[in-house]
């Protein structure tokens, strides 16, 4: 297993304190600018609704922290998706400097609105009372202004605990914070190759790779009615490939297809935006793949699983995330499942993340493990960390 402290752009924060004067901004020494902050969300499937009461958006800076806004309100995050965003914060001045840390102040009342029409609480962790925590990295200029987009990724954010035949809904949040003027984007058709029709509702995913060849999903959308898709909000400087596995359809009307990533798009300030389009083989020999997890996540923890593929582009084959999902934890046991697969080899892997006392998060991955997917049948895979 591997355990390496996040030191990325985000803090997937369940939120213990942290020091504002270890991450807090710190004046430039004259002048101030003004900050926007909006807040978006990517696509969740299982749910109607996913309700979030915001009290209040705060940036640290040397002194203590700087209230920016205080939408005081609930917000379902289902409805900022495709292009829709929430104004938390307007014009909010603050000195000029630079700033490493931002929160999100929930208040109560948060609830989720499954598939079936049910309401069910949505448990904030006492841990994040003082504030979901982000670690940024802006620099506001004096006499400028900065404009902040929050990403709540909602579908990596909710994990389910089961508790008899009912569940608990427990927010965990994933939280990314983007500075637009440093972000570029991907867009394109995804279309069936028999029919050329546009794929509607197929997941979409930015996926980033390490120097070790490990895939990260940046950012993801669903594509609309015509096949269209776009991934927006991608920093710059950083090389993204576009992945798909689409599948569409209900129960009964069930069409899945093969997967496929991009060739490689380098965003950066002079060439921020790209497009990718691609036609899409239907496959009908579907299976599943699911399993256990061990030990079983603490109220500090939650756990992703990834569906692995090795896909072919132009500069070699690279193994990416064609699947992901939150897993589900039981009293006593813990398990995910993907139910609908095209047959095939794949690999899983479970990635954990931790709370620490010092409200840093240690994130530990399980050795990937195959799996072959053969027609009607789900592969059990049972993975350690």
């Amino acid at each position: 297993m591997l355990n390496w402290r996040t030191s990325f752009l985000w803090l997937a924060g369940l939120g213990l304190s942290l020091l504002v004067a270890c991450s807090g901004g710190s004046s430039s020494g004259g002048g101030s600018g003004t900050m926007n902050v909006h807040l978006v969300d990517g696509p969740i499937s299982g749910y109607q609704e996913i309700n979030v009461n915001i009290q209040s958006v705060e940036i640290a800076s040397g002194s203590g922290w700087i209230t920016l806004g205080t939408p005081n309100k609930t917000i379902n995050l289902l409805n900022l998706v495709g292009g829709v965003d929430e104004t938390l914060a307007a014009g909010a001045t603050l000195p000029a400097g630079h700033y490493g840390q931002m929160r999100l102040v929930l208040g109560s009342g948060n609830t989720v609105k499954l598939a079936d029409g049910t309401v069910e609480p949505l448990k904030v962790p006492s841990g994040m009372q003082s504030g979901i925590k982000l670690i940024v990295n802006f620099d506001v200029a004096a006499g400028t202004t900065k404009d902040v987009w929050i990403d709540f990724d909602a579908a990596h954010s909710i994990q389910v605990v089961q508790a008899g035949m009912s569940g608990q809904y427990i927010l965990r949040p994933t939280i990314w914070a983007f500075d637009k003027l440093v972000t570029g984007s991907i867009h394109g058709t995804l279309t069936d190759a028999a029919t050329s029709a546009g794929i509607a509702g197929a997941t979409v995913y930015a996926e980033t790779l390490d120097g070790s060849g490990n895939a990260r999903i940046a950012r993801h959308t669903v594509t609309d009615a015509t096949g269209a898709y776009t991934l927006d909000l991608l920093p710059v400087g950083s090389t993204y490939y576009v992945v798909s596995q689409p599948a569409t359809g209900s129960a009964t009307t069930l069409k899945a297809y093969d997967a496929k990533a991009s060739d490689a798009f380098a965003l950066s300030a002079t060439t921020p935006v790209f497009t990718y389009s691609a036609a899409f083989t239907a496959n009908a020999s579907l299976g599943g793949v699911g399993g256990g997890l061990t030990p079983v996540a603490t109220s500090s923890q939650s756990d992703q699983v990834n569906l692995l593929q090795s896909l072919t582009t132009s500069s070699g084959s690279h193994t990416f995330i064609v699947q992901t999902n939150m897993a589900t934890v039981g009293t006593s046991t813990e398990t995910y499942t993907f139910p609908t697969v095209p047959i095939g080899t794949y690999s899983v892997q479970a990635v954990r993340t931790t709370l620490n006392l010092d409200g840093t998060t240690t994130t530990t991955t399980s050795t990937v493990q195959p799996a072959t997917v053969t027609l009607g049948v789900t592969a059990t895979v049972n993975l350690g960390l």
